[in-house]
């Protein structure tokens, strides 16, 4: 019994310690105003077609990580999407990895905060047959409204693909 106990006691501190380092850093805590659970609807665009798309995201902190959870559906097509965000103190961006049930690998990107918008560039990636970059941007419009734009890199130029205003609903 005094074995267990003194174990225990030893043990306490390195918890404590393991449990700290588990807490988000000031950068990735300070996305907390996309915590919550969005729904919305609009466009999207592939090429000269545009078809309806409306979206569920669920997005937490887990970890170090904000981490989103969301279901896109579009022409009779649902996307399911997990992201992991993180910060990269070295060089001083955020990192994410969006894993999608349409892409046999990861998308991975980086970027920074612009006023109150979070501008993420993606590395080239696959998708469908397809290579391509991606511009994601999250901008606060108030505590319950929050913008998703997403655009396509076509040669120097940005293409749009989607723009629409999510409603927290949780």
């Amino acid at each position: 019994m005094k074995k267990s106990l003194l174990s225990v006691l030893f043990l306490l501190p390195f918890a404590a310690a393991f449990a700290q380092e588990m807490k988000p850093p000031k950068e990735v805590s300070d996305l907390g105003w996309m915590v919550g659970t969005w729904t919305g609807s609009g466009k999207i665009s592939f090429g000269s077609q545009e078809v309806a798309i409306t979206t569920t995201m669920t997005v937490s902190f887990d970890g170090q990580f904000l981490k989103t959870v969301s279901t896109d559906k579009s022409g009779g097509f649902t996307m399911t999407k997990t992201v992991m965000v993180g910060w990269d103190a070295k060089k001083n961006q955020y990192d994410s990895y969006t894993f999608t049930n349409m892409a046999p690998k990861a998308r991975i990107a980086h970027g920074k905060m612009d006023g109150n918008k979070l501008v993420m560039e993606s590395e080239p990636w696959e998708a469908e047959g397809m290579t391509a970059v991606a511009r994601e941007t999250m901008s606060k419009i108030s505590d319950t409204k929050t913008g998703l734009m997403m655009e396509f890199k076509n040669g120097e130029k940005w293409d749009k693909g989607m723009d629409f205003v999510l409603t927290k609903s949780k």
